[in-house]
């Protein structure tokens, strides 16, 4: 006779009940990967997504650090294709970031009133850039023959381009657009300025009254825009173009105004994306 199981019976499946279930994980979970990134950085500041995504609004004007970007690109490929300016014949120059000529015009006073010590000009940071000791990294008059930079005129968001001839004392104005053209007091001040920077360079003693002013002409055949938001760009291709020693400029218009935008734009990135260049920027 057989005997009847008392004992409860054992589901050997019960693991596999939903309510039982426990939740499946790996038993390695696999490292999280990012992927790698390179800052974007142009003339030490770190450039943001936004700084491109400005350039391609068609109506809005460029502000400083965009035409500084473009004045170090200019700089930077006259550092890489040496060789290729000088074949060429292209005269020696540099760009000044726009607030260095608004920086200089703070010199006037001293030199109109100079203390017991004497005029020095060629302190701070307008003698680092003058004597090459920083970016671009060319001496006045040694590097550099011919000097490009902008006024930038704030209370109408307006672009003055200029031309510094070292060795012609002479500073060509680019202007162009809606503005009236009136003597601009900056303008005026670096006639004399620029000629007691030379002085110095040069160890010469520096008296106002004797200071011959650097002559101011203005550009003659410069292309118009009829907007505003066009200056700052129009600005920089024509000072560009004349540090290339390009006469014909009528490729400069309102009409291709925006690939000029975007062209700028693309340059900018692929100059300053370079691996060893970043590197040395950040440092």
């Amino acid at each position: 006779m057989k005997r009847k199981a008392t004992a409860q019976l054992v589901d050997r499946l019960a693991f596999l009940q939903r309510e039982e279930k426990r939740p499946i994980v790996p038993r390695n979970p696999p490292m999280p990967v990012t992927p790698e990134y390179w800052p974007l950085y142009i003339n030490g500041n770190k450039i943001e997504k936004n700084f491109f995504e400005y350039l391609d609004y068609a109506e809005k004007n460029l502000k400083e650090k965009h035409v500084d970007a473009a004045f170090a690109m200019q700089n930077q490929k006259r550092i890489e294709q040496s060789s290729w300016f000088s074949e060429q014949g292209i005269p020696k120059a540099c760009f000044v970031p726009v607030q260095f000529l608004e920086t200089v015009k703070y010199c006037y006073e001293t030199l109109q009133k100079p203390n017991k010590k004497g005029i020095n000009i060629l302190q701070g940071w307008v003698g680092e850039v003058v004597r090459g000791l920083i970016r671009s990294n060319k001496m006045w008059m040694q590097d550099v023959d011919i000097v490009y930079g902008v006024v930038h005129e704030r209370l109408v968001d307006h672009f003055i381009g200029v031309e510094i001839h070292l060795m012609e004392n002479t500073i060509t104005i680019f202007h162009y657009g809606v503005h009236k053209v009136k003597e601009n007091p900056l303008i005026q001040k670096l006639a004399v300025l620029i000629l007691a920077i030379k002085l110095e360079m040069m160890n010469e003693e520096i008296n106002f009254n004797d200071i011959v002013l650097f002559q101011v002409k203005k550009a003659e055949g410069l292309p118009k825009t009829k907007f505003p938001f066009n200056c700052g760009l129009f600005v920089v291709k024509m000072l560009e173009c004349r540090s290339l020693g390009l006469k014909k400029m009528s490729s400069i218009n309102d009409d291709i105004a925006m690939d000029l935008r975007s062209k700028l734009c693309c340059e900018m990135f692929d100059q300053f994306m370079d691996k060893d260049f970043q590197e040395g920027c950040s440092r």
